[in-house]
């Protein structure tokens, strides 16, 4: 009798084991674009504020990035131009808030030295902080042609009615 109470004990406390790790690897692998986007702003927030170097590296230097990795970071901004852009495709969507695009500027500089391009993303990002997002059609292309798109090419900017009508169907 002891052994089958020790035996389901152990099955029971093995399986308990088990649906935590796998709400954990459910959680960590379906965290959305947005959530990331801000666990990455944290992230470069605590390396700013805790002064760290953010000067770029000697040629040798190795370079780690903080929060997103500069291809990663590439996607998002690419996504939050499909809220401004028309395509006859587009993949995936972050919404394009004041919050957001603060988010990304801290990623950005506590990222100074590491992205490549830094520059681009640094003036893309400063305009639009500004209210001016004249430029999404050119980040777009920019960021589509470096990740070598095919399809989803933006061909103009969108009216203000079918931005509304796409912050509707994807964000609300």
């Amino acid at each position: 009798m002891k052994t089958v109470l020790r035996t389901i004990i152990i099955l029971l406390v093995g399986l308990a084991v088990l649906a935590g790790a796998g709400y954990w690897a459910y959680k960590s692998l379906t965290s959305t674009d947005e959530q990331q986007i801000s666990k990455a702003a944290e992230e470069a927030d605590e390396k700013l504020q805790r002064g760290e170097d953010t000067e770029a590296p000697k040629a040798n230097d190795k370079v780690e990035t903080v929060g997103l990795n500069e291809v990663q970071f590439q996607v998002k901004l690419h996504q939050m131009t499909h809220q401004k852009i028309e395509a006859t495709e587009k993949r995936g969507a972050i919404e394009m808030t004041p919050a957001r695009i603060d988010e990304m500027i801290k990623i950005l500089r506590a990222n100074e030295g590491a992205y490549e391009a830094y520059d681009f993303y640094e003036q893309s990002l400063t305009a639009w902080e500004q209210g001016d997002f004249s430029n999404a059609v050119k980040v777009h292309n920019t960021i589509w042609e470096w990740h070598n798109g095919t399809v989803g090419r933006a061909t103009g900017m969108m009216s203000k009615e079918q931005e509304a009508e796409f912050v509707e169907k994807h964000f609300n």
